[in-house]
């Protein structure tokens, strides 16, 4: 099996094996817009030790890079520092 169906599971560092079918859950993302952007599918993966089944979206390091790009990361860190009011 290669080593792009295979990884560590955060929960137990047992073996994690990838679906060969995309998941049903579908990601676009926020600052894309809903009609602009693509679909982003998900894909399960089941732990071969304590049996969790997780989705990962494959391309995370392309979609942090476009989120700052956009300039939304600025934004969700000023309104998260603002002290909530009681």
């Amino acid at each position: 099996m290669t080593e792009a169906f295979v990884r560590k599971c955060p929960f137990c560092s047992g073996d994690m094996l990838r679906s060969k079918m995309p998941g049903h859950i579908v990601f676009t993302p926020p600052w894309s817009g809903i009609f602009k952007g693509g679909k982003i599918r998900a894909y399960p993966w089941a732990c071969m030790g304590c049996g969790v089944v997780l989705h990962y979206v494959e391309s995370l390091p392309v979609l942090s890079a476009e989120y700052r790009e956009q300039g939304a990361g600025a934004a969700a860190v000023s309104s998260a520092a603002s002290p909530l009011k009681s």
